[in-house]
């Protein structure tokens, strides 16, 4: 898939994913603040969404530690209500790869 090809697929995803978060029935009160929370985290990494559909697409996982910090930050409901495609063994490879991250010594410059 080309590079063009790829972001295509990624900003469509995105859009499909939101829309189901957003068309699905939201509960007033707490649900709406958590369900804000988990965006929030996930936003907040520059770069993150594009990161997790393009690891999922290409099986090779390769998150920032930005990333990494939010991803870690959700939890499993929260990553599945925004990625209900996403198979329920995905996001703990997400947050196995962002734990052997974040225990790697950072390269002294």
């Amino acid at each position: 898939m080309t590079k063009i090809g790829a972001t295509s697929m990624v900003v469509l995803l995105l859009v499909l994913s939101c829309t189901a978060v957003l068309a699905g029935p939201v509960t007033k009160g707490v649900e709406e603040s958590k369900t804000f929370a988990c965006w929030q985290a996930l936003i907040s990494a520059e770069g993150c969404i594009q990161d997790i559909f393009s690891s999922f697409f290409t099986g090779r996982i390769n998150l920032s530690p930005q990333c990494c910090h939010a991803i870690e930050s959700i939890s499993e409901d929260c990553f599945l209500q925004f990625f209900p495609f996403f198979n329920t063994a995905f996001n703990p490879l997400l947050k196995s790869f962002c734990s052997t991250q974040s225990a790697a010594p950072s390269p002294k410059a």
